[in-house]
């Protein structure tokens, strides 16, 4: 109930708008798109839990201002938690966080530290290459580059999608351990 009253306080009080781990650096935008290529390691911990670490490139926009996409670099670290014990693809709900530097080449270049949390579907197209879709909601908190100041977070939504190559490794201890599903 903390972390609630918390989050809603954070969402109120905040002045500035971006999204995912990659934002969109322009203030008061609310819903924004975002296209990402990226590498990640995923490690199992539990049946239904896993922890997966990645680093990409891609670009965020605005549904409101759809003629400014803004290109970035990100790194993050993500808990996933899946609905079937032992099947590490489909639907999943995570919570991350994540470091990126965004830039326009023009006007814009942001560095910024991403909280959030997403609801995901992966599709695992190849033993590693992946597709994952998302909606996410998160609260980056930025800092401008090139007027040297910040903002406070505001919640931002996004929706997605992940593509790249994906590495899963198991490390559950032997007591945990069950017949994982072929997606190793």
């Amino acid at each position: 109930m903390k972390k609630i009253i918390l989050i809603l306080i954070l969402t109120i009080k905040t002045m500035s708008a971006n999204c995912d781990v990659i934002f969109f650096p322009y203030q008061y935008t609310l819903l924004c798109y975002s296209a990402e290529l990226i590498y990640s390691q995923e490690n199992i911990k539990r049946p239904k839990k896993t922890t997966n670490f990645w680093a990409g490139t891609g670009v965020v926009g605005s549904f409101f201002y759809l003629d400014m996409p803004t290109y970035g670099l990100e790194v993050a670290i993500e808990k996933r938690h899946y609905f079937k014990p032992d099947e590490f693809r489909k639907f999943f709900i995570s919570a991350y966080l994540g470091t990126a530097y965004m830039t326009d080449f023009k006007n814009t270049s942001h560095i910024g530290l991403v909280p959030g949390v997403k609801i995901n579907y992966k599709a695992q197209l190849t033993p590693k290459l992946i597709l994952e879709p998302y909606v996410s909601l998160s609260l980056p908190i930025t800092y401008d580059l090139r007027d040297t100041f910040g903002y406070f977070p505001f919640p931002a939504l996004t929706i997605g999608a992940r593509f790249g190559l994906s590495n899963m490794k198991n490390k559950m201890k032997p007591r945990n351990q069950t017949k994982i599903i072929n997606t190793l």
